[in-house]
């Protein structure tokens, strides 16, 4: 089991409110809970919202004392499933996203952020994009060279923290599934502003703290007297430390100097419910633009 130490949180890591707009949702535990969490064994963290811009995190946020702790693991561990080919169509509406809002330029330069296996660095390069990556575990980068023949100068093993690229390099950077996983999202897309050039294009895809799916577990688990959530996995598969509103985009970028160009939310696969229900459940959550995944496409101002 990781070593933790707790940091509690003082201000939202998206729009800045203080911890008096924060709502407790519940608690959290280090494992899967199942349906009968009070059976189960092991350590929680309460899990909050804020008011303001709908952002859910654990407070106090569990951090490991070493980042091998939840990523040093062969990808085979972390994910379940043939996810190793690139599919056809892979990435391929996010691609075409990117061109159409970046249409006015000639040539464009990608970074891919926890660029995992590479997958989508290779499909941006062949749609024409002069493409670099960033992975911080070692074992996924070294599948994304070994596997896709990925070249290993263009794909760096850092951190986004320690990270360094020249100002106004890019014009298009994806963090893909990666910013509910980092302990502050709102200071890694700032510092990715300075990397984009004025106008470049931000793509995000993160958890939806509006999830209807989620609500109703948590409904589950208080008619059943607990005060358990399913929200987040903070410290176990997949790490999930972040959920995000829409407007947890808006109040951060009104901030730093961005605004939202596009965005979709997503029902995605439906967990936990027989299938009988999953028809009128997606309808519902297509309606009420309440499904599991949030895509954003966030755009820097020219002035910034």
């Amino acid at each position: 089991m990781p070593s933790y130490s707790f940091e509690r949180v003082d201000r939202c890591n998206m729009c800045g409110a203080p911890p008096e707009a924060f709502r407790l949702l519940g608690m959290r535990m280090n494992r899967s809970q199942g349906l009968r969490p009070k059976t189960a064994d092991g350590i929680a963290v309460s899990v909050k919202k804020c008011r303001v811009c709908e952002l859910v995190f654990a407070d106090p946020q569990p951090i490991p004392v070493s980042l091998d702790d939840h990523y040093g693991i062969p990808p085979e561990d972390y994910w379940t499933g043939a996810r190793f080919d690139i599919e056809d169509g892979y990435f391929a509406t996010e691609t075409a996203d990117a061109k159409r809002l970046l249409q006015d330029r000639p040539t464009l330069a990608a970074l891919d952020i926890g660029a995992g296996l590479g997958k989508v660095m290779i499909v941006l390069g062949r749609a024409g994009f002069d493409v670099s990556g960033i992975e911080p575990s070692s074992q996924f980068r070294d599948r994304a060279i070994q596997a896709h023949g990925i070249d290993p100068g263009l794909l760096l093993l850092s951190t986004i923290e320690e990270a360094e690229f020249p100002a106004e390099k890019f014009d298009f950077i994806t963090f893909g599934a990666v910013l509910e996983h980092l302990y502050d999202p709102a200071a890694a897309i700032e510092k990715c502003l300075r990397w984009l050039k004025p106008g470049g294009i931000i793509h995000a895809e993160v958890p939806s703290s509006a999830h209807l799916i989620s609500r109703l577990i948590n409904r589950y688990f208080r008619l059943k007297g607990t005060n358990f959530v399913t929200n987040l996995s903070p410290m176990h598969v997949p790490f999930h430390l972040y959920e995000f509103g829409l407007s947890s985009f808006e109040k951060h970028g009104a901030r730093v100097g961005y605004e939202i160009a596009d965005h979709r939310f997503s029902v995605c696969t439906i967990y936990h419910f027989p299938a009988i229900v999953h028809k009128p459940l997606r309808w519902w959550m297509e309606r009420r633009q309440s499904g599991m995944q949030l895509t954003v496409y966030l755009r820097k101002s020219v002035a910034a």
